[in-house]
Formats: C-alpha cells, structure tokens, sequence
C-alpha cells in the first residue's frame, strides 16, 4: 500500500515537469527562456532546499539529469502528438486518432514506470526525507517560475 501511495505521489509530482512553454509574448517582443539558465536556477533551487552533502550531490545529480532528460523526451513526444491532433484532427481518420490516442495513453504509463524507476534511484542514493524534500523543492520551484513568467502570457 505505502508504494502505491509513494508511486501516485511521485507520478502527482513530476507529472507537470517541464510544462512550461518555450515562448512567450512580452509587449509585442519575443522573450524566449533560456533553458539552460533555467536550469542553473533550478539546481541552484534544489541545492538549497535539499542540503545536500558533497557526497551525496556527486551520486544524485546525474541521477537526477538522466531522469530529466528521459522525462524531456516523453514530454516532447506528447506535445508533438497534441499539436498534430489540434491542427490535423478534422483531417485524420477514425484509426489516426485512435493511434494518436494511445500513443498518448502510453506515454503517460511510460512517465509513470519512469518516474517509479528514478524514485527507487533517489531513495537509494539519498535519505528518504531529503527524497521528501526534492518532491517538494520541485514543485515549488515550478510554482516559482510560473509566478516568474505569470504576465508574459497574458499580455499580447
């Protein structure tokens, strides 16, 4: 039961990783994010939150950059198969959209397994309260950002 509970969290927690938008709008200029300068920030984020001892950050963080890159791809195979779906959806057959529909389906199994696997990776490599805190560290770095780039969206 408790790694039900643990799995569900975790799926709940990364499950918007990487959901922001790549551009946005600011007064009539583009403002593109710069990505890597996200993620510094980000690292720098976690690594204060979590207070990580040396020994630990050398095992976690390439777990924790492979995790995000595997979690970049699924995310990118989503979006690509809902901007196909919302341009080309009255065009596509019954079966294109089934086949669309699934893809979708298993990518979010996918995320899951993958979200499992890399929750057993952190538990091994870190305590369980600072697997806690990462959790939490995480979302309110999402919560961070999204205040961040609140208005950049709603002004056109």
């Amino acid at each position: 039961m408790k790694t039900r509970i643990i799995t569900i969290m975790v799926l709940c927690i990364f499950t918007s990783l990487n959901v922001f938008p790549q551009q946005y709008k600011n007064r009539g200029k583009d403002c593109k994010l710069d990505n890597e300068k996200m993620h510094s920030e980000k690292i720098a984020f976690l690594s204060s939150e979590i207070d990580l001892s040396v020994s630990e950050a050398q095992q976690f963080w390439p777990i924790y950059n492979e995790f995000n890159e595997e979690l970049d791809k699924l995310f990118n195979s989503e979006r690509e198969i809902n901007r196909e779906l919302k341009i080309n959806l009255p065009n596509l057959s019954d079966k294109e959209i089934s086949d669309k529909l699934n893809k979708l389906i298993q990518i979010k199994i996918d995320r899951a397994d993958l979200e499992s696997k890399y929750h057993k990776k952190f538990c091994e490599v870190l305590p369980i309260d600072k697997v806690a805190m990462l959790y939490k560290s995480d979302r309110e770095f999402r919560k961070h950002l999204l205040h961040k780039y609140k208005g950049y969206n709603n002004r056109e």
